[in-house]
């Protein structure tokens, strides 16, 4: 069968199009969350990348011996080269940015400057330019590059360079152009600097490509010269990264704590073995990432198919293209199976593969428009894919963190330094704590001597916390005697969740100022200490002796806000969907003052999905009905303005945000009450409503 060649002006302009689409929904993606600052996607990876360049920063510290500070002293246990993180830095300087959209910045450009290598690279297969636009479009509509194409990992960066160096390598080869070489051997060393297993993964067909044109260029003499230039090309890339990993073991040689990172221990898990190679739980979590988040499972599914019947002369490329994708998994088995983010570095090859099968249907002259609307619908199907999938994690909008680190930010000083025990060397806690920490891992925990030694490199710092995560703890008695000789309370003072937080003596009061007045949300007393402040659930409370701080915590969505309440649990908000809410679980009275005239009340109320939901059984919410009442002057009774009984349970039409208005109007200045109360059966259990945003009376 004839394979058309050159492209039609319409189908190279209907190509171009479907490209500019595809990168249009890339562009809009990235805006997707912009303003959060929360860091969704491997969070704990993203964290140990961004606290080096927020402490790069904070120091002005551009040195190779970059600050990482979660191990403890020295600060430095360099993993990959910094050049990203200084790129972040810079950024944010030049742009008034954030270091979180900087950084983010930094991937997106990144990831847009593997394109111009991409459309060059499709070259080499021999595809017209006017046909290599589909393949691209393939390429930015990848959910996954969609998600991780702004994270603050260095992935793209090092995407970007390993994809030019294979250009450049082939091309200086080819033309014997030194322009070429210089480009090779400058997008070599970046690779392999900034991340030397994405480097190697396209090491496998540049050089399977090297060997097969030695090969064929055995008997004329030519290997010499190509061995030479070969050489050329990536020599500076191998010393570089050569001298890279050795710099950086000598670097973290220096803290106790990191020698689990250096390169001959990190070298069973970065390259496994053949017993990992082929354990069968590894790949099934190999092909869980593969199956769930790289991109639409049909879309692989039915390629095959469609190239054997209509592309089979693109057969070849597309293999090998595939076979790529799959070698990175055999050559890095535990790397692949445990961190989807590795996947940026190979899940171009899967894209590519994808991409042959609509570049051998579109060069079929009876199949060409086939190939076109093939294309369109894959472009499609990955988009809603990143809709379904991806969207909703990346919407959200976040201060980043948690209350723990929230709560760390006010009780401890900028250069006080956290102890963390429990959390591994997981970089979040001090990352949003924006506090340096010396974070014991498991196998530190149990070696009293290797913590001693820790917390004497720290004897010129001051400890602001001490943090136990997943245990008692009292069952670190040297940890804590060791924290206490060093100026930390003997006793936890605070608890989040199941970390016990012990702080500074001097720092308490302040600490226990703060939990009285509600400035720390969802943090508890720590068991055995009394919590100075009455509970104000159970008892008429006016909302005047609240301290300012409290009362805009509680009711700062409320116009004009309660006078007085009586709550049958302890008042609280919740982001709910990412709007701040207000519990009104049964009985929650609310009182407000009002002026005489036309008043309108208008609110929204949304009952948690599992009030009712099939989980919640028998003990599933019966309603909650909800009651306007004027109240009169003299305290002689109530009028009812409006009354409603809310019961998602039966009536699906009341799952999700439900409006309310009532229209009423006062004779005199008097007060009405807003009154929650549970439902006909007279229970409140999973009476979970809330009063969603605002709530005003115009």
């Amino acid at each position: 069968m004839p394979y058309a060649s050159v492209p039609s002006r319409v189908e190279t302009w209907f190509s171009i199009g479907l490209f500019v689409l595809a990168l249009a929904f890339h562009a809009w993606g990235m805006t997707v969350g912009w303003e959060s600052k929360s860091l969704p996607g491997v969070e704990y990876r993203q964290a140990q990348t961004a606290i080096s360049a927020y402490w790069i920063k904070q120091e002005n510290n551009f040195s190779l011996a970059y600050p990482t500070p979660v191990l403890g002293k020295p600060w430095s246990v360099p993993m990959e080269f910094p050049l990203y993180q200084w790129c972040a830095v810079w950024t944010g300087r030049a742009t008034g940015w954030g270091l979180t959209k900087a950084g983010r910045a930094v991937s997106i450009a990144c990831f847009y400057l593997t394109l111009p290598a991409l459309f060059l690279l499709l070259g080499r297969w021999g595809v017209a330019p006017g046909r290599r636009w589909p393949v691209l479009a393939l390429f930015v509509s990848c959910p996954f590059y969609v998600f991780y194409a702004r994270a603050f990992l260095i992935e793209t960066m090092a995407l970007m360079f390993a994809m030019w160096f294979w250009v450049a390598f082939e091309r200086a080869v080819r033309t014997r152009r030194v322009s070429w070489l210089v480009a090779a051997a400058l997008a070599g060393t970046g690779a392999g600097l900034v991340k030397v297993t994405t480097f190697l993964v396209f090491l496998l067909p540049a050089g399977a490509w090297a060997l097969v044109r030695l090969w064929r260029a055995r008997r004329g003499g030519a290997w010499r010269a190509d061995g030479r230039w070969m050489v050329a090309a990536l020599g500076p890339a191998f010393v570089a990264t050569t001298w890279w990993v050795w710099q950086a073991d000598a670097i973290k040689a220096l803290n106790g704590m990191a020698d689990f990172l250096n390169a001959v221990h990190m070298r069973t898990f970065n390259f496994g073995n053949d017993e990992l190679r082929l354990s069968p739980a590894l790949w099934a979590m190999k092909w869980r990432i593969v199956r769930d988040e790289l991109t639409w499972l049909p879309v692989v599914a039915a390629c095959l198919p469609v190239l054997l019947l209509a592309g089979r002369h693109r057969l070849r490329a597309a293999a090998h293209c595939a076979t790529v994708f799959g070698a990175a998994l055999v050559v890095f088995p535990v790397l692949y199976a445990y961190h989807d983010y590795y996947y940026v570095a190979n899940a171009v090859f899967l894209l590519l593969a994808i991409g042959f099968v609509v570049v051998g249907v579109v060069e079929t002259p009876r199949w060409r428009w086939l190939g076109l609307g093939l294309a369109a619908v894959l472009v499609a199907a990955q988009a809603c894919y990143y809709l379904e999938h991806y969207f909703p994690t990346q919407a959200g909008v976040t201060r980043g963190g948690n209350s723990l680190t929230a709560a760390l930010r006010r009780l401890t000083g900028p250069n006080e330094v956290l102890v963390i025990e429990g959390q591994d060397w997981n970089a979040m806690t001090p990352y949003y704590a924006q506090r340096r920490a010396l974070m014991l891992r498991g196998d530190s925990e149990d070696d009293p001597a290797r913590v001693a030694r820790a917390l004497e490199a720290l004897r010129d710092e001051t400890l602001g916390a001490l943090l136990i995560t997943g245990k008692s703890w009292t069952q670190s008695p040297t940890l804590v005697r060791a924290v206490r000789a060093a100026g930390l309370s003997a006793r936890p003072l605070l608890a989040w969740r199941d970390t016990a937080i012990f702080l500074r003596p001097e720092n308490e009061a302040a600490a226990i100022r703060e939990m009285e007045e509600g400035q720390l949300p969802e943090i508890e007393w720590a068991p055995g200490v009394e919590a100075a402040a009455a509970p104000l659930a159970g008892r008429w409370v006016e909302v005047g002796s609240l301290s300012a701080v409290r009362q805009a915590q509680l009711f700062a969505a409320m116009h004009p806000m309660p006078v007085r309440f009586r709550m049958s649990f302890e008042p609280a908000c919740e982001a709910i969907a990412n709007v701040l809410s207000f519990s009104a679980h049964p009985r929650t009275r609310l009182v407000f003052r009002l002026d005489r005239g036309e008043h309108t009340l208008r609110m929204q109320v949304v009952f948690k999905p599992a009030a009712y939901g099939p989980a919640a059984g028998a003990e599933a919410t019966d309603g909650v009905s909800i009651a306007l009442r004027a109240l009169r002057s003299d305290g002689g009774g109530a009028a009812t303005i409006g009354e409603r009984l809310m019961n998602p349970r039966d009536n699906p039409a009341e799952r999700g945000p439900v409006a309310l208005a009532w229209r009423f109007t006062m004779e005199e200045d008097s007060e009405v009450e807003l009154d929650f109360t549970a439902g006909p059966q007279g229970r409140d259990t999973r009476d979970w409503i809330w009063i969603r945003g605002s709530l005003v009376f115009d």
